[in-house]
């Protein structure tokens, strides 16, 4: 039979073990930087993971779309360099600019287009996920610079390629007219396509009014933005 006074101390023995356990499994958290703090878990009992700095919201041209992913369409045709290069180089520091604001948990893709695509893929990522991490801002940074206008103008192959990636929104920027604007057929086949992506459309020319309007249809159809832009001007003026 087990007196009271050996009761007591197996009572207290057990109390300093689990106060020790309590105690490592603190300090484990504490290393690997997660707080035991009541309150902070996910519905599945989980740790919380902190939201990374930077917006969840992505824009260019003053078109703007919330998401979590995002994909940017770019003309580099020909037209693009009239004058004097300036719209492409206002198409890549505004392309820049928008990354480089994304937290480094967005998702980014981008494609330049003319009769061919030119897919940003850098090397250990394909079919992979692009985080907007410094690494690649970076190697996105030097991907741009590379590109050149040149070419003609094929709008479909492109954003058909932008939304078998599923994206929240899809930035497509565009100096193209009328004359190659979506077909009647290509149109249809991309609404049927749009799953939940936003197509925000930025034209550039300004002062010529709706330049390409099944593109514009199709923004409207995805419940998107078109928006012309004022084409870039020299500097000083």
């Amino acid at each position: 039979m087990t007196s009271p006074s050996s009761r007591i101390r197996v009572l207290r023995v057990t109390t300093l073990a689990v106060t020790i356990l309590a105690v490592e499994i603190l300090a484990v958290g504490m290393i690997l930087g997660v707080a035991a703090v009541p309150g902070r878990g996910d519905e599945n009992g989980g740790v919380a993971r902190p939201s990374s700095p930077g917006e969840r919201r992505a824009g260019i041209f003053g078109l703007e779309a919330p998401g979590e992913k995002f994909a940017y369409v770019f003309d580099h045709s020909a037209s693009m360099s009239e004058p004097e290069g300036r719209p492409l180089a206002a198409a890549k520091r505004e392309l820049l600019a928008s990354i480089d604001a994304l937290g480094e948990s967005r998702q980014f893709h981008v494609i330049f287009y003319n009769e061919r695509l030119m897919v940003f893929a850098p090397q250990g990522h394909r079919g992979r996920p692009i985080f907007a991490d410094d690494e690649s801002k970076r190697a996105v940074r030097r991907f741009v610079d590379a590109v050149d206008a040149e070419g003609g103008t094929r709008h479909y192959a492109a954003i058909a390629a932008a939304l078998r990636l599923s994206p929240d929104a899809i930035f497509v920027l565009t100096d193209a007219d009328a004359r190659d604007d979506l077909s009647e057929d290509e149109h249809r086949r991309l609404v049927r396509s749009l799953g939940t992506s936003r197509c925000m459309v930025a034209q550039l020319g300004g002062s010529e009014g709706r330049r390409s309007p099944r593109l514009a249809q199709l923004a409207a159809d995805s419940g998107g933005e078109y928006r012309v832009v004022d084409s870039p001007r020299p500097d000083g003026l």
